[in-house]
């Protein structure tokens, strides 16, 4: 079994939970399509964290470029902050190398249209960290939509809820900041389920979108007197029209005080429905509207073969580190298996594109008061 040698940009919480998704592979899934081994980190200060390092068996932790990149690598795996994505992915295009890229792509979309046209005219293969959609109950709802369980799709709505930021006093940071981050909410959060909406229900054809900022200003990290401006979102409402009729919502927040972690999805069609509360994220409730009856399953009704997910990629229970580290090996496993089967990702830059198209579309409607974009405009 090959074992891909990654050079992992940026060593933050992200950069380590992704570290030790590669460490696991082993571990967590039966039979992994490939393994892979951290071989060199690029980040500021390599002199933090060097007993996890040594731990993850990395060998190499530089902030020196040159040394970064003169090392032999099979797949650049980016989780610096968003504003860098954009140069890093141009060097790994530069190099051929195959690149996995935590979302959203890059901090403009001029960017990322440049980038997704780039790795499609040079054929490299390209994967992003679009946790939602490789988990268990969103294969069982894609199977169910695409086997006509649902009839036709009348509305959905959608929420991801934090309390993370509510705290007024929490300094601020790049994800707070626009210059690096691109924006606050919508950006950090809300793009995983525009992605998941476009990913379940089909494009969409217009949108609408509210954003507001409740917390202005917060202490700067090295002095708690001073404070600077915060120009991101704190929260946003977001309602669209599919091209196929269906009309629904999107709503985020990280001020939500209380909500810990709120993330579920409710789609209601003709002939039945779907919940997901994605904190169970093995199963789903479906609806029978001729039953009249609600059903909780991990499994699909009889009569429904599945084909949208790879259970393979999945923890089980007794092997399992958690279900946010099992949605991160799930993605890089997947991307490991399009790789040594030399096979398109279905979450390729072209993917990423799309969903932050509809980014750009919101942040473009909250701008003029919500006013309706069309998305084929864009």
């Amino acid at each position: 079994m090959k074992t891909y040698k990654i050079g992992l940009i940026g060593f933050g919480f992200i950069g380590k939970v992704h570290a030790q998704a590669y460490r696991s592979l082993p571990y967590c899934l039966a039979d992994p399509p490939a393994l892979a081994r951290v071989m060199a980190v690029l980040r500021n200060d390599p002199s933090k964290d060097k007993e996890l390092l040594e731990t993850l068996a990395v060998p190499i932790c530089t902030n020196d470029e040159h040394l970064f990149w003169s090392q032999e690598l099979d797949a650049i795996d980016i989780c610096s902050p968003n504003a860098s994505h954009y140069e890093y992915c141009l060097k790994a295009i530069q190099k051929k190398i195959p690149i996995y890229c935590e979302k959203p792509l890059t901090k403009t979309i001029e960017d990322a249209r440049e980038l997704a046209k780039l790795v499609r005219e040079q054929e490299i293969p390209t994967h992003t960290a679009f946790t939602y959609r490789f988990l268990p109950a969103v294969g069982l709802a894609k199977d169910l939509i695409a086997a006509g369980w649902l009839g036709e799709i009348h509305h959905f709505q959608s929420r991801l809820f934090h309390s993370s930021y509510l705290n007024p006093q929490r300094p601020i940071s790049w994800r707070l900041q626009e210059d690096i981050a691109g924006g606050g909410a919508l950006t950090d959060l809300g793009i995983h389920f525009l992605d998941l909406i476009r990913n379940l229900l089909g494009d969409v054809e217009w949108l609408q979108c509210q954003a507001e900022t409740f917390i202005k200003s917060r202490p700067r990290q090295d002095d708690p007197n001073s404070y600077e401006e915060v120009c991101v979102d704190d929260w946003a409402l977001c309602t669209m029209q599919l091209q196929n009729g269906g009309i629904g919502s999107l709503e985020v927040s990280r001020v939500a005080g209380g909500a810990g972690n709120i993330a579920c999805l409710e789609i209601f069609g003709s002939r039945g429905s779907i919940k997901i509360d994605f904190n169970q994220s093995e199963t789903i409730q479906y609806y029978d509207v001729k039953k009249d009856q609600w059903i909780s399953s991990a499994v699909l009704p009889e009569g429904i073969t599945p084909r949208h997910f790879d259970r393979s990629r999945w923890s089980e229970n007794k092997r399992s580190l958690g279900r946010f580290l099992s949605a991160h090996i799930a993605v890089i496993s997947t991307f490991l298996d399009c790789l040594e089967k030399q096979i398109p990702s279905q979450a390729d830059f072209q993917t990423a594109l799309k969903a932050q198209e509809l980014l750009h579309a919101c942040y473009q409607s909250a701008r003029e008061d919500g006013k309706r974009v069309f998305i084929h405009d864009q």
